[in-house]
């Protein structure tokens, strides 16, 4: 169920950061059959979560039909190793009697004035460390990559503008003759309308040639456009996880 610490999920601290940038407030209170939860990334014993609710994590999670609330969904959702919950006149974790659920008694116990349930991931194993930094180095990979090729993509845009306004320029401009001195004696004079004929074939083939190149340019600006499109649409978004996917198979 979820997601498991992986090189390709998001870690607690990312949810957290997430959370800053896009804020989402949840509902005044938790919809019927579900529990309000904040979870602290980190915690200690003895000081009390409360102060600091910028710092977790939120969400409603659905209570099972026995009333429980299955910790599974929990770690799911954030990519936990490990939760617990916090006893908050104790100010110490909670030992549920059934591993891996609170009971229904348990939730009224532990839920604070507004009803919230608090909890917090105790210390990860060394193997989640490392995943968890190994990510962090994508992820920067990943964000250095993306802020290149959308300075990149802007430069090329550019540069194809400034040479689509010089072809339109270039592509009415026509030879003014055959390349011939007419006054010379060596090189036998042409008809005015053989001129005329050479000076319209090499205006077309000018002109093809501008035309296609600017049909070239035209395709590029179209795809660059697209690809800008689905930056900032969030299709090439930093937190896009199929892009981190491919990032780090580079």
């Amino acid at each position: 169920m979820g997601n498991s610490p992986s090189i390709f999920v998001r870690t607690p601290q990312e949810h957290l950061e997430y959370m800053w940038k896009h804020r989402n407030p949840l509902p005044y209170s938790a919809p019927p059959g579900h529990v309000r939860v904040y979870l602290l990334p980190e915690w200690t014993r003895g000081k009390t979560p409360m102060n600091e609710p910028w710092a977790a994590l939120k969400a409603d999670f659905p209570i099972e039909p026995t009333g429980e609330l299955d910790l599974k969904r929990v770690k799911g959702k954030w990519a936990l190793e490990r939760c617990s919950a916090i006893d908050l006149e104790r100010m110490q974790p909670f030992e549920e009697k059934c591993k891996g659920r609170l009971s229904r008694l348990a939730l009224n116990v532990l839920a604070d004035a507004k009803g919230v349930v608090w909890m917090y991931e105790p210390t990860p194993s060394e193997d989640t460390i490392s995943i968890r930094a190994d990510r962090l180095r994508v992820v920067r990979q990943y964000d250095a990559a993306v802020e290149w090729i959308l300075e990149a993509t802007l430069g090329r845009i550019s540069k194809l503008l400034d040479n689509s306004v010089v072809g339109q320029s270039v592509s009415h401009h026509y030879p003014q003759n055959s390349g011939a001195d007419p006054g010379s004696r060596e090189v036998p004079q042409k008809a005015p309308s053989e001129i005329v004929s050479v000076r319209k074939d090499v205006g077309e083939a000018d002109g093809n040639k501008n035309s296609a190149a600017l049909y070239r340019q035209q395709q590029q600006l179209v795809f660059f456009a697209a690809l800008l499109f689905l930056f900032f649409s969030g299709a090439l978004g930093r937190y896009a996880q199929l892009g981190r996917e491919l990032v780090f198979g580079w």
